[in-house]
């Protein structure tokens, strides 16, 4: 009887301890597919957005080139961006076709789908209509598309993107939290089953541990990449300064209104002989001395906003009070600029010196400020009133 029942108590042994270890393997395996499928997943749409914002920044770029400076010395930095621009979607394309190779749920599936059409209209526009017109030299027309189509493309894809990462993130937590029931119905399963047992949930609550970690460490990831490109877009990677990209949607989308009793000071400085430092010191010490200029006009400049608008020009724009007194602050200010920026740069154990020119354009109230701005500075560099010193000229309206 004894044996008996020790059987029968060893069949139920091991009954138990077979069904305990389906149950773990299936929490196991809802596990690894969060880690190794879902968060892949993740992923993947996230470096797409990526590059999808970095090769629309090479495209504003390339177009701005060939807008405002001379087209033929431009050309070959034309080419490396459209090269740039056509790699970046090569590689959009090879994550979107890794991201389609992994297993996803019906509605992952057709969210996909209208990505992929999003992506493929994209694609199209970019590749058969601006890239067309920036290759064919009418910079114009790649400009004009750029805004009348591209962006609501772009605005488009981004849109069924961002719904794409939503619908991924609801299946990791819908997955997760399957995951974690699993684990607690797994706990009250093996609690009777001795050293085994916790064996079993010590192993089980580390991998629960570890891919909340991952998840989090994620969320982590996402929120560099978002200052990321926030810095891609609209900071200038040698100087660290507002790009041309960040001044064009400042002023460039739609005209400024400086508001009554107030005034904007736009000024230009201008490195000249740029390419021929460039030749004579070699392209890092033209690097460092760019970085330089940024560093000497913002010291001048405490309470503007400094950009590179060009290889060797820059934009300061200072807010004041619309009074002969702040106008005269600010030509102290240039002064003062002039000096610093016209002593020598102390670049890789070597003193530089470099001459700038300047211009100065004042808008006050009523008037408005738009893109125009950019060539009345340029214009004030050589044609505007000349300062009592003689280092710059301006222009007031």
């Amino acid at each position: 009887m004894n044996k008996k029942s020790n059987v029968i108590t060893n069949i139920v042994v091991i009954l138990f301890i077979v069904l305990g270890a389906i149950g773990f393997t299936l929490v196991i395996s809802e596990y690894s597919d969060v880690v190794d499928n879902d968060i892949a997943s993740r992923n993947y749409l996230q470096q797409s957005s990526i590059k999808m914002h970095e090769l629309e920044t090479d495209l504003c770029i390339a177009i701005d080139l060939g807008r405002n400076a001379d087209t033929a010395d431009n050309t070959e930095a034309i080419e490396d961006y459209v090269e740039k621009i056509n790699y970046s979607l090569d590689e959009c394309k090879e994550l979107m076709k890794k991201y389609e190779d992994i297993p996803k749920n019906s509605d992952e599936d057709k969210q996909y789908h209208l990505v992929k059409t999003a992506m493929n209209q994209y694609s199209e526009i970019v590749s058969n209509e601006i890239l067309a017109q920036v290759n064919a030299g009418h910079f114009e027309t790649a400009n004009s598309i750029y805004f009348d189509r591209f962006i609501n493309k772009r605005n488009g894809l981004d849109s069924s993107l961002n719904e794409l990462l939503t619908v991924t993130d609801d299946s990791i937590d819908k997955r997760y939290d399957k995951a974690v029931f699993n684990a607690k119905i797994l706990r009250v399963f093996f609690t009777g089953f001795g050293v085994i047992v916790l064996i079993l949930l010590n192993i089980l609550e580390a991998r629960r541990k570890k891919i909340a970690k991952n998840l989090e460490t994620a969320v982590d990831t996402n929120e560099k990449t978002q200052e990321s490109l926030n810095n891609a877009m609209f900071k200038d990677n040698v100087t660290s300064s507002s790009n041309r990209f960040s001044f064009v949607l400042e002023y460039g989308e739609e005209p400024v209104v400086i508001p009554e009793g107030e005034a904007m000071y736009f000024m230009m400085f201008d490195i000249k002989d740029f390419s021929g430092i460039n030749i004579r010191y070699g392209s890092d010490a033209g690097d460092r001395l760019l970085v330089s200029t940024v560093d000497r006009i913002s010291d001048v400049f405490e309470d503007g906003t400094v950009y590179r608008t060009g290889s060797d020009e820059f934009i300061a724009v200072v807010k004041a009070d619309d009074s002969q007194d702040s106008f005269t602050k600010i030509a102290g200010l240039i002064e003062r600029a002039y000096r610093s920026l016209t002593s020598d740069h102390e670049i890789n154990n070597r003193r530089i010196a470099v001459d700038y020119a300047i211009s100065l354009v004042r808008k006050a109230s009523p008037d408005t400020v738009d893109m125009t701005i950019h060539g009345q500075l340029k214009q004030t560099l050589t044609e505007g009133k000349s300062s009592a010193s003689g280092n710059w000229r301006y222009k007031e309206n």
